[in-house]
C-alpha cells in the first residue's frame, strides 16, 4: 500500500513539473514566409522601388519576408513568375502580351497596380556626331541587357517602328543600365538607352563627370511609334535634370506594372498593396517616381494587359471605393 501511494505521489509530481515545463517553454514561432521580388539593374528605378517597398512590406506585414532581386527587369521578371521562381516584381507595360504572344502561360501572373513611368534615356557624349537615333547605322549601341523589356521593347520594337533601324544596322551591345553609363564613360560604345524613371542618379553622376547629351525624339518619329503601341506616352525631361542639359529634352516614357504569382492568397496581397499605400510618407521617401504609385494612377493603360488585377488588389481597390471607377482613370 506504501509502494502504491509512493508511485502516485510521484506520478503526481512528475505531472506537476511536466505542466510547469510546457508553461514556460518558449513558444514555437510562426513560420515565415519569404517572398522574391523582381527588381532591375542596381542602377535603375526598378531596384529603387522594389527595395524600399519590400522594406516597408516587411516592416508592416507580419510573418512576411520580402527581398528584393535583382535582375535584368521586366521580361526575366514576368518569365520567372511564370515558372513559380519568384512572387513579386515590376515589369514594362507590353511584356505580358509579348510573353502571351510567345505562347507562355500568362495566366499565372496577376496584376496589383499599374505605377511609374520608364523614362526613355538615349545618351552620348555631348560631342557625339550622332545627333538623331538615325545616325545609330554603323555605330556601337548599348540596347539593354537580355531579357529586358528595354531590350525587347525599346531597342527591337521601338527602333524598328520609329527609325525602320535593326540590330543589323549597329553593333548592339547587350549591357546593364551601369554598364551603359560605364560605356559612355570610358567611350567603349556610342550611344545607349537608359529607360528608367527621370532623375536617374547613375545618370546624374555620370553627367558630372562628362558632358553627355540625350538624345531628342523627332515628333514624326514619336508619331510613327503611338500609332502602333498604344502605350507610349510622350514626355519632356526638363532642362537641369541633369548636368550640362540646359534645355527641355523632349522623349517619351512607357507605364511600368507591378505583378505578383496568381496563387498568392488574397489576404497576403491586400496586406501588401495596404501597407505600400497607406505608409505614404515612407513610401514616397523612397524616390520621386514612388510618388506616382496612388491609387488613381493604379489602372492606367490596364485594358491591353492580357491579365486580371489579383483579388487581394481587387479588395483593396473596393475598400477605397475605387473599383467601381477604375474606368475614369485608364489614361
Amino acid at each position: 500500500m506504501k509502494r502504491e501511494n509512493f508511485a502516485l505521489h510521484a506520478a503526481s509530481k512528475l505531472g506537476i513539473l511536466l505542466a510547469v515545463l510546457l508553461i514556460l517553454a518558449p513558444k514555437t514561432a510562426p513560420a515565415l514566409e519569404f517572398l522574391s521580388f523582381g527588381t532591375g539593374s542596381p542602377a535603375g528605378t526598378y531596384y529603387f522601388l522594389g527595395a524600399g517597398f519590400a522594406s516597408i512590406i516587411n516592416n508592416n506585414v507580419p510573418g512576411v519576408r520580402v527581398a528584393a532581386e535583382s535582375t535584368a527587369a521586366s521580361t526575366e521578371n514576368a518569365r520567372l513568375l511564370i515558372r513559380g521562381e519568384m512572387e513579386l516584381g515590376l515589369a514594362c507595360m507590353g511584356t505580358l502580351k509579348d510573353l502571351k504572344d510567345q505562347g507562355m502561360d500568362v495566366d499565372k501572373v496577376r496584376l496589383i497596380a499599374v505605377g511609374h513611368t520608364s523614362d526613355t534615356h538615349w545618351i552620348v557624349r555631348k560631342d557625339s556626331p550622332i545627333q538623331s537615333i538615325k545616325d545609330f547605322k554603323g555605330k556601337v549601341i548599348g540596347v539593354g541587357p537580355a531579357g529586358s523589356a528595354t531590350l525587347n521593347i525599346w531597342s527591337k520594337k521601338h527602333l524598328k517602328t520609329g527609325w525602320d533601324l535593326s540590330f543589323d544596322d549597329f553593333s548592339p551591345k547587350y549591357i546593364s543600365f551601369s554598364e551603359v553609363t560605364r560605356g559612355i564613360r570610358d567611350n567603349t560604345i556610342d550611344a545607349g538607352i537608359i529607360a528608367a524613371g527621370a532623375p536617374l542618379a547613375s545618370v546624374m553622376e555620370l553627367a558630372r563627370d562628362i558632358p553627355i547629351r540625350l538624345i531628342e525624339i523627332e515628333p514624326e518619329a514619336l508619331e510613327r511609334l503611338r500609332a502602333v503601341h498604344s502605350n507610349v506616352v510622350p514626355l519632356i525631361i526638363p532642362a537641369g535634370t541633369y548636368n550640362g542639359i540646359d534645355k527641355d529634352v523632349h522623349t517619351y516614357c512607357l507605364p511600368q506594372m507591378w505583378i505578383c504569382r496568381a496563387d498568392l492568397s488574397e489576404d497576403l496581397v491586400y496586406q501588401i498593396i495596404k501597407a505600400v499605400y497607406e505608409n505614404e510618407e515612407e513610401k514616397n521617401a523612397i524616390h520621386p517616381l514612388a510618388k506616382m504609385y496612388t491609387i488613381e494612377n493604379a489602372f492606367r493603360g490596364t485594358p491591353g494587359v492580357p491579365v486580371d488585377f489579383h483579388p487581394g488588389a481587387i479588395k483593396y481597390y473596393k475598400e477605397k471605393g475605387i473599383w467601381d471607377k477604375r474606368a475614369q482613370y485608364y489614361e
